[in-house]
């Protein structure tokens, strides 16, 4: 019976132990999942804080700025986007620009930031294009181990004279809306800013009538996928824009009504790419 009774002892005994063990295994594995979500609440709350910061940075919504009429939307992909877009007239004359940063998330983020800081240090005193795209890639490039990069369109616009002068360095080429037509800017296949040093960025010139409305955007646009891995593609965006000066819209309609062509395109697909919209009118 004492036997029985050693045996039983045993078994009891390593029972407790192995429940002791279990309990203890699941505390610690309690402890580090709370330690997670802490840790994840944490990067969420500053990823937000972030994406506030960048938002803040760009002129969002409609602006009525002297003879321009703007609006402009940026959806990035993740929290933080890496394009960037921004507007302001200054002497007479509207400076615009658009970009897209290679990558997403918070490298391209911070990459975006720096960009259109630089961008609006090299304006003071300097209103040619390409002179301000050749300084900012000078910047860029310098000691850029890792070969990052981004596209850029920079435009400047007299107020006086519709005449925009222009520079554009690798990104998607504008589209003007003016009177019944529609056409794409002409743009010369100049590198994208950061890869690589003493690079020439060529100027070009357009003359705008009043009235006319010049469409800029990223290739999240373009490249919006569907369920089916479609592209939107050129010929779709073409054809809205083409309804858009049919129907006369303001800039703002005309970046929404783009907006829900993409989104009733895509439906339920995730978003692969910052998709960003700028639409100036010039009154």
């Amino acid at each position: 019976m004492s036997y029985l009774s050693n045996i039983f002892n045993v078994i009891a005994g390593t029972g407790l132990l192995v429940l002791g063990y279990k309990h203890y295994r699941a505390t610690r594995e309690l402890k580090r999942l709370r330690k997670i979500n802490s840790e994840k609440k944490r990067i969420t709350s500053d990823l937000l804080l972030a994406s506030q910061i960048q938002q803040s940075m760009m002129p969002l919504g409609h602006q009525i700025l002297d003879k321009v009429e703007g609006y402009g939307t940026l959806v990035p992909a993740r929290e933080i986007g890496g394009d960037l877009f921004d507007y302001a007239i200054r002497d007479g004359k509207l400076y615009m620009c658009i970009g897209d940063v290679c990558g997403k998330g918070a490298p391209a983020g911070m990459l975006m930031a720096y960009a259109q800081s630089m961008i609006w240090s090299l304006t003071v005193g300097e209103s040619n294009p390409a002179r301000i795209v050749t300084s900012l890639n000078d910047l860029a490039s310098k000691d850029n181990v890792s070969c990052t990069f981004f596209t850029l369109f920079y435009g400047v616009l007299d107020l006086a004279t519709g005449r925009m002068q222009y520079c554009n360095a690798g990104h998607n080429p504008p589209y003007i809306l003016s009177d019944d037509k529609l056409m794409i800017l002409d743009c010369d296949p100049n590198q994208p800013v950061g890869p690589m040093e003493n690079v020439e960025f060529t100027l070009q010139e357009v003359k705008l009538s009043p009235g006319s409305t010049i469409f800029l955007y990223t290739d999240g646009l373009t490249e919006a996928n569907n369920t089916e891995g479609e592209e939107y593609g050129s010929e779709r965006t073409e054809k809205v824009l083409a309804d858009c000066v049919k129907r006369q819209l303001k800039p703002i309609d005309i970046v929404n009504t783009v907006t829900d062509a993409v989104h009733h395109f895509t439906e339920h697909a995730e978003q692969s790419d910052d998709m960003t919209m700028l639409a100036l009118r010039y009154m």
